[in-house]
């Protein structure tokens, strides 16, 4: 059988309905989030911290991280989502933070979203903060409009 483009005297089908146009498929494009680097972990480009995991130590990307395991340290990176069944116990500096799982210590990040089935007990210290119904928050929010700079004075500080 060959396809044809449809012209004024394209044939008809039995059904007296016109032979249908063959248009190339084009691949699905995702609307983008509203909030900010979540397609680009959608997409896959990130580090993972397998489910199988106990991580001890600290860890820094200058990419993505996707914590499915435990750590016990602090992280750095661009984005960070800590998986329905992870947790992370020690300090977060990111610029978005999503968190499905379990959290206990500071977090500093410009864009902080909790999901509905997050357990945190953490100082968050936040740009832009979104929870879902169901979300659980133990410690403190704190508004920042430069989280991630303070977030480095302290450590300075420290260092000192």
């Amino acid at each position: 059988m060959m396809f044809h483009s449809r012209k004024a005297d394209a044939p008809t089908l039995s059904a007296g309905k016109p032979e249908a146009d063959i248009a190339p498929r084009v691949p699905y494009t995702a609307p983008t989030s509203t909030f900010g680097l979540q397609e680009k972990a959608k997409a896959g480009h990130h580090s993972i911290v397998d489910e199988h995991l106990n991580m001890k130590g600290d860890l820094e990307s200058d990419g993505d991280i996707l914590v499915k395991g435990k750590v016990f340290g602090n992280i750095k990176c661009k984005l960070l989502i800590i998986d329905t069944d992870a947790s992370v116990e020690g300090g977060v500096v990111a610029e978005e933070v999503i968190i499905r799982g379990t959290t206990k210590g500071t977090i500093n990040a410009n864009r902080v979203k909790l999901e509905k089935t997050a357990n945190v007990d953490s100082e968050i210290c936040h740009q832009t903060f979104a929870a879902e119904e169901g979300a659980r928050i133990t410690g403190a929010l704190r508004f920042a409009e430069e989280p991630l700079e303070q977030d480095l004075a302290r450590l300075n500080s420290h260092a000192a």
